[in-house]
């Protein structure tokens, strides 16, 4: 046997990991507090993937201020392995407080964040940790992933393309590379990509699911299929296989096809929880294209589960009175004004599912109009602006002290996040929906913007969020209650600020958009101020894939087929129709 240290940590280093665990659990149970000692456990039973044995333990020593950096790694780490993906988040936000230097604990942060699909936020917290730590791959890689995930365009690639400098060897990196350039409209490269990515390594399966994918949105879904056939019929496709056969059987018209691999995955019971829930949404969808109601509505009362039960209805009314309070017509009026930018938003807001994805694309047919997607500019803008006027519990009510010059420091904040999206385009095109809550500081930092407010008639919106798979951070679209108040209160708040805000409102109805694109088109293009052009009518044959739940709907032509969408399923929506009272 090893010599032992003096030292109980050192003593154990010197062990075999049974003797190991069993030394320090005895010295543990006399000195529970031990928290150098419960590091090193954790160290021990983490390489033999038992983590989650002392994460109780873990977390409670990590919120105290004696936790060491390791300790809190540990404990974020056994929380993900508990699948508590905001308990690792919120232990990351306080490690990289405490140790601010720790590229380990920015990429812990980067990876919650990812998790809880907050891909703005993780990328940068990942550069934070890319610049402690710029030769570490992991960082790298976990940096490229969160530019994918972003939800603006054109999607980077400086992180993706570094990587596969650096390794041009590992097959997975073309893949980055590859799913970059399909976000990006550019097709024949992202083929190229996967391609290779396949002569590098055959059984790679996210490659050929990227393959796939690029083949559909070339509208060859025949040849995606047959991309897809020989790794269907092994009988152990991945996640992200299943996931592209799927799109592309449905595109095909086979939707049973489509059913009886998703079936076939989740009797498996293989991929994450998040893996399994994304496809239970999905068969949920093609069980109702099936007629299927009944069994669509299992599937996503089953799929909401992670997440149900994690938003609290009470606080968002409580923000929503107090914004309204804070800037109230009065107030808003007596408000300095940012000089305009450059630029002109176009704001796309209202609930998820009501359209915004389509009225991008439409819009960014338009040779004046760029698309940035679901940019995290405006909440980027909004934080500045509360830091920069104190301390953050006293916001919007700090408001009625603020200065021009801090308003055009938010709106600089805005313009350089968008400005890279932008290209020569006058006009740019941001459709996060919940920038709602955001349009009374809209109107102070932008005030040559414009806003087109997105409404659909309420059940088929809350069906619609029911039927996909949101983060958790938007986790009222797992509760048919939580779904109906919080389309109460996004009307409640919109009605204010067309009272309140000077900031140009239109509203625009779904159902009219889709069944009159003639008429409504043409009315939307007058308000934002531009001239019309047929390219409009034209938008569902660009080839930019929408990173959203709408991408397959909008390379269609405008039409009339999701209206209407909630009445087969009936009373199953009961509690839906309770929420929203007058709004049903």
């Amino acid at each position: 046997m090893a010599k032992r240290s003096p030292n109980l940590v050192a003593q154990a280093a010197d062990l075999p990991p049974t003797e190991a665990e069993a030394l320090l659990k005895k010295h543990l149970r006399k000195r529970p507090r031990d928290f150098a000692a419960l590091e090193a456990l954790a160290g021990v039973l983490a390489s033999q993937s038992r983590l989650p044995e002392v994460a109780s333990n873990l977390v409670k020593a990590a919120m105290t201020d004696r936790a060491s950096e390791g300790l809190i790694l540990k404990a974020c780490e056994a929380a993900q392995a508990m699948h508590e993906a905001e308990a690792a988040l919120h232990l990351a936000h306080r490690g990289t407080k405490r140790y601010p230097n720790s590229w380990s604990l920015w990429y812990m942060l980067g990876k919650s964040q990812m998790a809880t699909s907050d891909a703005p936020s993780a990328a940068t917290s990942l550069e934070r940790a890319h610049s402690l730590a710029p030769d570490n791959m992991n960082v790298l890689a976990a940096l490229a992933d969160a530019d994918l995930s972003r939800g603006a365009f054109p999607v980077p690639d400086r992180h993706a393309r570094e990587l596969l400098n650096r390794a041009p060897q590992e097959a997975v990196h073309h893949v980055r590379l590859g799913t970059a350039h399909r976000f990006n409209d550019q097709l024949d490269d992202a083929e190229t990509c996967f391609r290779q990515a396949i002569d590098l390594d055959p059984t790679l399966q996210t490659a050929h699911a990227g393959l796939a994918e690029t083949l559909e949105s070339k509208g060859d879904s025949q040849s995606a299929s047959d991309q897809l056939e020989p790794l269907i019929s092994g009988g152990m496709p991945s996640f992200t296989v299943v996931s592209a056969w799927a799109r592309v059987q449905q595109q095909l018209g086979h939707s049973d096809r489509a059913i009886e691999a998703m079936e076939q995955y989740l009797a498996a019971a293989r991929g994450t929880q998040t893996h399994r829930n994304n496809v239970l949404m999905r068969l949920g969808r093609a069980y109702e294209k099936a007629g299927r109601h009944s069994d669509a509505f299992r599937c996503w009362t089953q799929g909401n589960q992670t997440h149900k039960g994690r938003w609290n209805p009470e606080t968002q009314e409580a923000l929503i009175e107090q914004m309204m309070t804070a800037l109230n017509g009065g107030q808003l009026a007596s408000l300095p004004r940012a000089a305009p930018a450059s630029i002109t938003p176009i704001l796309v807001v209202g609930m998820y599912r009501s359209g915004t994805t389509l009225t991008e694309q439409i819009l960014s047919a338009h040779p004046d109009i760029a698309p940035v997607g679901e940019s995290p500019a405006m909440p980027r803008a909004v934080e500045h602006l509360a830091s920069a006027l104190g301390p953050l519990d006293q916001f919007p009510g700090s408001l009625a002290g603020v200065t021009r010059d801090q308003l055009e420091a938010a709106r600089d904040v805005y313009i350089s996040e968008v400005t890279s999206f932008a290209g020569d385009a006058p006009y740019i095109v941001d459709k996060l929906p919940l920038n709602y809550l955001n349009l009374g500081i809209a109107s102070l930092i932008l005030p040559q913007a414009r806003v087109l407010h997105l409404m659909r008639d309420p059940l088929d919106t809350a069906l619609s969020c029911y039927s996909q798979s949101f983060a958790s951070r938007m986790a009222f679209t797992a509760d048919l209650d939580h779904l109906g108040r919080a389309l109460v209160q996004e009307r409640r708040i919109m009605r204010h600020w067309h009272e309140a805000s000077d900031l140009p409102i239109q509203d625009v109805k779904y159902e009219d958009m889709v069944s009159t694109p003639e008429t409504v088109l043409p009315i939307m293009l007058e308000f934002i101020g531009l001239p019309w052009t047929d390219a409009l009518m034209r938008f569902h044959t660009s080839t930019r894939v929408a990173a959203t739940p709408s991408m397959d709907q909008v390379r269609r032509p405008i039409n009339t087929s999701a209206i209407g969408r909630a009445a087969p399923f009936g009373e199953l929506l009961d509690p839906l129709r309770q929420a929203l009272g007058d709004l049903s």
